[in-house]
């Protein structure tokens, strides 16, 4: 139980990596908080942490939105007193060649997989340099360490979330706090078997992942299995290029 009496809260819980590490968090003896925006899948996720012996609950918010999430930590706190774990893991990708994509995606893209993560940490973290104690895991991607063809706004939002990691891990460090970022290869969600470069990617050799293999890097980072490592970047990948 590496994660007794903790609370955790996991955006994007309702499926793929985000419900895998959910399931893990629940698994360890963390109060999975599960984030996102619907009801009826993220209490199908809650259901099966319940069913397992674990605790969960659930909270519909939109991350793109600052007040909404502002709301929600306040719930939180309210009924929880505390937040321990944030995962950063709500995304979406949108394959389109860069001189094809109207900048409105682009916008959304990077508005989606970057600016939440920001607004995020900009609510939860004054309520851990509080109790000085705090590990945020923000999901990555393999396409912010090499760019990926046709992918030109999710590999540069995922960039920005490495750096964004590095940069914020280095402030809040001095207050008990770590931030780090995983950066995995192909995962088998449902979001990679839809991709029109899947093929592409998986060519070149290496792993698919299973969600439940980034939940036991998420684990790791967010437990004190890493209490020395702060504003790093985890990348899981069974192959050197795409």
């Amino acid at each position: 139980m590496l994660l007794e009496n903790k609370t955790a809260i996991i955006t994007g819980a309702s499926r793929g990596i985000g419900k895998a590490t959910a399931l893990k968090l629940a698994g360890e003896g963390a109060t999975a908080l599960l984030v996102g925006r619907k009801l009826d899948t993220l209490k199908a996720v809650e259901e099966e942490i319940k069913e397992k012996g674990g605790k969960a609950d659930c909270f519909v918010c939109d991350v793109r939105d600052y007040e909404k999430i502002q709301l929600m930590i306040n719930e939180i706190i309210h009924k929880y007193d505390k937040i321990d774990i944030l995962v950063n893991n709500a995304g979406i990708s949108k394959e389109i060649p860069f001189l094809e994509m109207p900048i409105e995606i682009f916008d959304e893209v990077c508005e989606m997989n970057l600016r939440t993560v920001m607004l995020m940490m900009k609510v939860v973290l004054p309520h851990m340099a509080e109790r000085k104690s705090g590990s945020i895991v923000n999901i990555g991607s393999g396409a912010a360490i090499r760019g990926l063809p046709k992918n030109s706004a999710y590999a540069a939002a995922k960039a920005g979330v490495v750096c964004l990691t590095q940069a914020v891990g280095d402030e809040v460090r001095p207050l008990g706090i770590r931030i780090n970022a995983i950066c995995p290869g192909p995962v088998d969600t449902e979001l990679f078997q839809n991709s029109a470069c899947k093929d592409f990617i998986l060519s070149a050799g290496g792993d698919l992942f299973q969600p439940e293999e980034v939940a036991n890097g998420v684990l790791f980072l967010a437990s004190d299995l890493s209490g020395c490592t702060n504003s790093q970047t985890l990348v899981m990948r069974g192959f050197n290029r795409w």
